[in-house]
């Protein structure tokens, strides 16, 4: 009792220092999660605790220096809470590409973003800086031997146990995103990329090629791959499609599926030698290359983005983490204004898909299958429930992929369309779900074939090609090789043996 009273003050303090910390920012990242029932709550709010429990091991060593504590606490505080401010009323989730809008912005842009409830939350943030210092000036005891040094030891040391445990459960959260995304603002990409340094050139005219990435879609559960619902109403009516039920690959997150596609990287690559990027190839050959993407660029992959001839994010303020994510149906009017059918191009379409959490993926009325999830907690979700949201995405994937195939087909054009998933999704198998992990389910994303009635008649060999392979075991590594022998490319190595055409 006599330590208690003893440092009475101190803990008072810091129950204070650490309840505005939460309010004004840690609590941001877990005001848009939807939840559905008691339980759920409690799952986050558990969640919170344990992550602002981790803020208060560094608060508490910041506070033990006075005059440290009142020139940087309020700095970090109000940064911080004017970061909080946009996560609150946009929902936006704080990336490596927020960072660099952040820094590389102009200031008049920069100034309309400043309105009166910024201005108000500013103030409210402000007055509780004021408050908190003023209170700390009062503090009796606030030194080492205080019995919240062992505690905010513990609180330090949670920090780095649980992600080291699973990466992401507090780094993808207010305040440690900002530290973690600006890392990786600041750290060079690892990939390596070889100068094209030969004269290639293509013996192509006039072919265009539309490459549709999409994102956690599996291969079973396509109807057109015999999946018992009807997930492809359009496009199982159409005798022009060539699916293949057997793709494969082992790398089943988009940061390491997509430079093993886009490079002449094979699956099981260290990358300890540098690579080839097929834009880059493309590029030299004169070939127009276009990239329209609706996710939010990751290290690993931005590059071919900025070696694009043409490039275009939609929504770059939201990634795949917000729950007000623009529709893929965006990506469209972009592709009909840029989509070029009589010269040499390379279209990159990189949809949001099927990634989890799946409601925001799809609009109301593609909402077949139903009852559908209503909490990001997964174990509050029925199975029926998690199957029949995740099967709504594939419907209007169905619908997206039709609409670009008209669009096609209203030119006289000689145009291929690829459409392939990063990787699979995981649902429900050995308890697991998503992806980011190994399984069948995962590592067989899904691959479709069109082709016009153009390319059909200059390569009927092709396609005869194509639908006797398509059952076969399809590894993704085909994809460099297949586009460059796709576009007669010369005077630049790759394997034919690996080329589905």
């Amino acid at each position: 009792m006599e330590v208690i009273k003893k440092y009475k003050s101190q803990f008072r303090f810091h129950l204070l220092l650490n309840s505005s910390f939460g309010l004004f920012i840690t609590f941001a990242s877990y005001y848009h999660i939807p939840v559905a029932a008691f339980t759920d709550f409690g799952f986050y709010f558990a969640h919170f605790i344990c992550l602002q429990f981790s803020i208060f091991g560094f608060l508490y060593f910041l506070s033990l220096n006075k005059h440290f504590f009142r020139v940087v606490f309020p700095i970090v505080f109000l940064l911080l809470s004017g970061t909080a401010f946009w996560v609150y009323f946009q929902d936006i989730t704080i990336s490596h590409s927020i960072i660099q809008v952040s820094f590389e912005t102009k200031m008049d842009i920069m100034m309309d973003l400043i309105t009166f409830p910024f201005i108000l939350y500013v103030l409210l943030a402000i007055t509780t800086v004021i408050f908190i210092l003023k209170y700390y000036s009062k503090i009796n005891n606030n030194k080492l031997k205080s019995p919240l040094t062992l505690l905010a030891i513990l609180a330090i040391f949670s920090y780095f146990m649980v992600e080291d445990y699973q990466f992401g459960t507090f780094n993808r959260r207010l305040p440690y995103n900002i530290l973690v995304s600006t890392r990786e603002y600041l750290e060079q990409n690892p990939l390596l990329l070889k100068p094209v340094n030969y004269s290639v050139k293509t013996n192509c005219d006039s072919l265009s090629v539309v490459f549709i990435l999409g994102e956690s879609v599996r291969a079973d559960h396509l109807q057109l791959n015999g999946y018992p619902r009807k997930t492809n109403p359009l496009l199982s009516q159409r005798n022009d499609i060539i699916s293949f039920p057997n793709a494969y690959t082992p790398l089943t997150y988009t940061a390491i599926s997509l430079p093993q596609l886009l490079t002449n990287a094979t699956l099981t690559d260290d990358y300890s030698q540098p690579k080839q990027s097929l834009i880059q190839v493309l590029n030299q050959a004169k070939i127009q290359t276009n990239w329209i993407g609706n996710q939010t660029p990751e290290k690993s992959y931005e590059m071919f983005i900025e070696q694009s001839s043409f490039k275009q994010i939609l929504d770059p303020l939201h990634s795949e983490l917000s729950f007000r994510k623009d529709y893929d149906e965006k990506l469209i009017p972009v592709f009909k204004s840029y989509f070029r059918p009589f010269t040499n191009q390379f279209n990159v379409i990189h949809m949001m898909g099927s990634h989890w959490w799946y409601e925001t993926r799809y609009s109301d009325r593609f909402r077949t299958f139903k009852p559908v999830i209503k909490s990001k907690h997964i174990p509050s979700n029925s199975y029926k429930e998690m199957i029949n949201s995740y099967d709504n995405t594939i419907v209007y994937l169905d619908n997206f992929i039709n609409i670009i195939i008209k669009e096609i087909e209203k030119k006289d054009s000689k145009t291929l369309l690829i459409y392939l998933s990063d990787h699979g999704e995981i649902l429900g198998e050995n308890n697991l779900w998503l992806h980011a992990q190994k399984g069948k389910a995962s590592e067989n994303p899904a691959m479709l074939i069109w082709c016009s009635s153009k390319f059909n008649k200059e390569y009927p060999n092709i396609i005869s090609n194509l639908k006797m392979n398509k059952n076969k075991k399809t590894d993704l590594d085909f994809f460099y090789n297949s586009i460059l022998y796709l576009f007669k490319i010369e005077n630049i190595p790759y394997d034919k043996n690996k080329v589905i055409f």
